[in-house]
């Protein structure tokens, strides 16, 4: 899932300082589930906003706000609400929601998040990174772990010469991710993936904007 964080309220208040009256539209899932842009999260900035002189129209925060159908249809048109209503749009959605929400309305957008990563979720509390969406996955090799996304140095053939005792040169913190991908493969009786001559990464599969279009 895309993870986000809430940017300090007081840099929300900055940038909204040329706009007097403010809809805020969070997401309930990426922006919600890490507990950084939900209708939770978009009620506490919207007070905030409204003790520092903003007149909140709206607050909505549905789910899937990357997703058009879900801000603008016939039976739920969030983005028309938010348009005659306001000056600006406070969007706590990731990266892609925010743009989509840019890009249907007349009005300025303004992000109250940081989009962090793509990552998984543990406990309702603990998010990591594990995938940068690269266009070209290798983890069918790698036992199922992205060596792009999780070592530091993004190397496809690691372990690299710095890393000692299992630990990461970049960061001695976390554990270097190619001994995990060395103990995963062995488990797996796969070691001899290993051995294989990896290629350079292709990148031209991660030249921006990138599309999907399904086959009918």
């Amino acid at each position: 899932m895309v993870t986000v964080k809430l940017k300090p309220l007081f840099e929300i208040a900055q940038l909204l300082k040329p706009y007097t009256r403010v809809f805020v539209i969070g997401c309930q899932l990426g922006s919600g589930r890490c507990k950084n842009g939900g209708l939770r999260e978009a009620f506490k900035v919207a007070g905030y906003l409204e003790l520092h002189g903003f007149k909140i129209s709206g607050v909505k925060s549905p789910g899937g706000t990357c997703i058009l159908e879900r801000l603008s249809s016939p039976e739920r048109d969030i983005l028309k609400e938010a348009e005659s209503s306001s000056d600006a749009i406070l969007s706590l959605a990731c990266g892609a929601g925010t743009q989509l929400i840019a890009e249907n309305v007349s009005i300025p957008v303004i992000t109250g998040v940081n989009t962090l990563f793509i990552g998984v979720e543990r406990e309702r509390k603990y998010f990591d990174e594990y995938c940068v969406a690269c266009g070209d996955c290798v983890i069918s090799e790698t036992g199922g772990i992205c060596p792009v996304a999780r070592c530091p140095k993004s190397l496809i053939n690691g372990p690299c010469g710095g890393a000692i005792a299992g630990k990461c040169e970049v960061d001695p913190s976390i554990p270097c991710i190619w001994y995990k991908i060395e103990s995963r493969l062995d488990s797996l009786n796969s070691l001899s993936l290993l051995e294989r001559k990896v290629p350079p990464k292709d990148y031209r599969s991660w030249v921006y904007p990138r599309r999907l279009v399904l086959e009918e």
